[in-house]
């Protein structure tokens, strides 16, 4: 099967709504979204965008993004549809990008696999976890991850190390790269373990504020979170339009509504008064999409 039969089998959506497909529930809309169900798919999608030049952008769950109001004149590849668990010896499971959390965790129950435990509760796909070296509690997606799979025009693996990875950053973030999927480490472990284990950390997240969000929002400063920093600037509760900074954890901005543009003046605004009263410039680990 060639490229352009292979391409035909893909899911096409025109006008793809990133209020409907992201955490924040907001934003405009961008020209097409593709869906590519296998790594065929995706790389003859990947190579289609390429080839005609036209700008586009690769989107899981979008759990950690920020869409603006406007058109995004370009396209998405989307991993949703390209999803699956699989063991690939005692100690190694290899997930597609599209794949959940949960997805990967109810495998590891089924399985007897722990060590990835910690990511229980977090909304996102396993492609973008790695491309943001995504975590919980202090612990990173990195502590996991042997290899990457991913895409440029022909199909690379990126050993940890060459993924460089750092707080909130993978090398796959400075490359146009598509993540096809990623071998995490894993031990064996109780089926009964494993989800206590899922229920503890769980338990421990259940206090996050509700809402549209993208959860924290900022980077953590050394040792000094921002949360508190936001928290001591007196800021919980301060708006922008329907967006709100949370009573209840400061370095989440909820979005009761509001528009994209609510949510940006909101993110400038508590930047500008931490600066102005710690000398601190917090730095957002929020990745923003179009122009604002």
């Amino acid at each position: 099967m060639n490229n352009d039969e292979l391409f035909k089998n893909v899911t096409v959506v025109k006008d793809f709504s990133f209020a409907k497909n992201t955490t924040y529930a907001c934003g405009g809309s961008a020209d097409v979204a593709y869906f590519p169900e296998t790594v065929k798919q995706a790389t003859a999608v990947y190579d289609y965008l390429v080839s005609t030049g036209k700008k586009f952008i690769v989107l899981g769950n979008g759990s950690n993004v920020l869409a603006s109001d406007k058109n995004f004149e370009g396209a998405i590849i989307s991993t949703k549809h390209l999803r699956g668990v699989s063991q690939n010896g005692e100690n190694c499971v290899f997930c597609y990008a599209g794949t959940t959390v949960s997805e990967l965790l109810k495998f590891c129950i089924g399985a007897g696999l722990g060590g990835l435990e910690y990511l229980a509760g977090i909304p996102a796909t396993l492609g973008g976890l790695t491309l943001m070296n995504g975590g919980a509690g202090g612990v990173y997606i990195c502590e996991n991850v042997i290899n990457v799979m991913l895409y440029n025009g022909s199909i690379l693996n990126f050993s940890n190390k060459k993924c460089n990875f750092g707080y909130k950053y993978s090398i796959m973030r400075d490359i146009n790269c598509l993540i096809l999927g990623v071998e995490l480490r894993v031990f064996t472990q109780s089926s009964q373990k494993v989800r206590e284990n899922i229920s503890l950390y769980l338990e421990r997240r259940k206090f996050h504020p509700k809402g549209a969000s993208c959860g924290c929002v900022f980077k953590n400063r050394d040792s000094v979170s921002a949360g508190k920093l936001i928290e001591d600037c007196g800021l919980k509760g301060m708006s922008c339009g329907g967006a709100v900074v949370s009573e209840k954890h400061a370095n989440f901005l909820i979005n009761n509504g509001g528009s994209a543009a609510d949510v940006y003046r909101l993110i400038g605004a508590v930047k500008q008064h931490v600066f102005e009263r710690t000398g601190i410039m917090l730095e957002e680990e929020v990745v923003y999409i179009g122009d604002f």
